[in-house]
């Protein structure tokens, strides 16, 4: 007998990843060849061999293709696997621990993101929607922090300071690793920026 994962992607699921994926490849590819404001929506759904229509099932945007999958899985699993840390763990330790399993995977990520980072380079309008993730995230923090500590966001510093300093050392360290083509350690930036920013901060309680 076979038995079945109900984790597991179905057929549908499955394919819907591959078209997003798809679509983020081509208008990735697109924006470096020919520049992100030369580029169409229609010339991105062409060269993913899919309908204008079909595109926008996916993203609102041509802005959007750009982060729309990283901010819905980022931020989704930043909450996700917060909320599985032991209650007793110090909310520091959660945060590292997370930080750390949210890591690029893969040299085909890697690939996509410095490739999303040379466009913001090259297209400053463009970082409205990177800060946008990056703020996700940050509330996503502070709603962690303020929950383990006992803390009200609306009154008390403790939860926006460490979530602010978990978020500026996602930016710090993407920035320098993308500076540096993927050659620097992402992880070891991050956690030098996130220890460096968090210890001047005392501790909750």
């Amino acid at each position: 007998m076979v038995t079945l994962d109900p984790a597991a992607p179905t057929r549908r699921e499955r394919k819907k990843l591959e078209t997003r994926q798809a679509l983020e490849h081509a208008a990735l590819r697109l924006f470096a060849e020919r520049g992100y404001e030369q580029t169409t929506v229609e010339e991105i759904a062409e060269a993913a061999d899919v309908a204008v229509r079909t595109f926008f099932r996916y993203f609102s945007s041509k802005q959007d293709v750009l982060f729309g999958d990283v901010v819905k899985d980022r931020v989704s699993r930043l909450r996700t696997e917060l909320a599985s840390r032991p209650r007793r763990e110090s909310v520091i330790t959660s945060i590292t621990t997370v930080m750390d399993l949210l890591d690029v995977a893969g040299e085909d990520e890697e690939e996509q993101i410095l490739a999303r980072f040379d466009l913001l380079r090259h297209q400053p309008s463009l970082r409205t929607r990177y800060l946008d993730l990056i703020n996700a995230m940050r509330l996503v923090v502070v709603e962690f922090v303020a929950d383990r500590t006992g803390m009200d966001p609306r009154h008390d510093m403790y939860p926006h300071l460490l979530a602010g300093a978990a978020a500026a050392s996602w930016d710090t360290s993407l920035t320098l690793w993308a500076e540096s083509h993927g050659k620097l350690s992402l992880r070891d930036l991050r956690n030098e920026a996130f220890a460096a920013l968090s210890a001047g901060l005392p501790k909750p309680g």
